[in-house]
């Protein structure tokens, strides 16, 4: 997928996000995760320079970030390894892709862009021929997987960020 790709999705401009936008992203993570289960500023770098077709950003109209989305490649069939969370161990080659952020502005939620990001990386990982998407989510968020095409795999043995996971896997077709 071009880097220079861009999708319009309700009003909104999706795109890889660009190294200068790293600090934003990171504010917006930080207004949607709790500063133990955020991802650092370091793993934000570290995703983008390594996966950048993996980490989608959402621009509004007045071009302010409301969302992100990123993963990277592993041979992990789980997410819920400290290694992976962490991203500095993700293997390039590695035939699924492990959702490691999603966060949408909670001014600008329940407006389609946390779908449309999430879109955009199951398109991406189509097209790269991968195995399957997998992820971890809180469990309010599993009917809005569910919707996307997840199955529900059960409680993860993570407690990242003091959180109780669900581990949820697409298989690509």
């Amino acid at each position: 997928m071009s880097r220079s790709l861009k999708i319009e999705a309700n009003g909104v401009k999706l795109r890889p996000i660009e190294q200068d936008e790293l600090d934003a992203a990171h504010s917006l993570e930080l207004s949607c995760y709790t500063p133990e289960a955020a991802a650092s500023r370091e793993a934000f770098t570290f995703r983008q320079a390594n996966f950048p077709q993996y980490f989608w950003s959402a621009w509004n109209s007045n071009e302010q970030l409301v969302g992100l989305a990123c993963a990277v490649r592993t041979y992990a069939s789980s997410c819920e390894e400290d290694e992976v969370k962490g991203a500095h161990s993700a293997e390039s080659g590695g035939n699924h892709l492990c959702v490691l952020s999603v966060a949408v502005s909670p001014s600008a939620r329940l407006g389609g862009i946390g779908k449309a990001l999430m879109e955009a990386l199951l398109r991406q990982a189509e097209l790269d021929h991968l195995t399957s998407v997998i992820l971890m989510c809180e469990e309010h968020l599993i009917p809005f997987y569910k919707g996307l095409g997840f199955r529900y795999i059960g409680p993860s043995k993570s407690a990242h960020g003091g959180i109780a996971w669900h581990e949820m896997s697409r298989i690509i077709e």
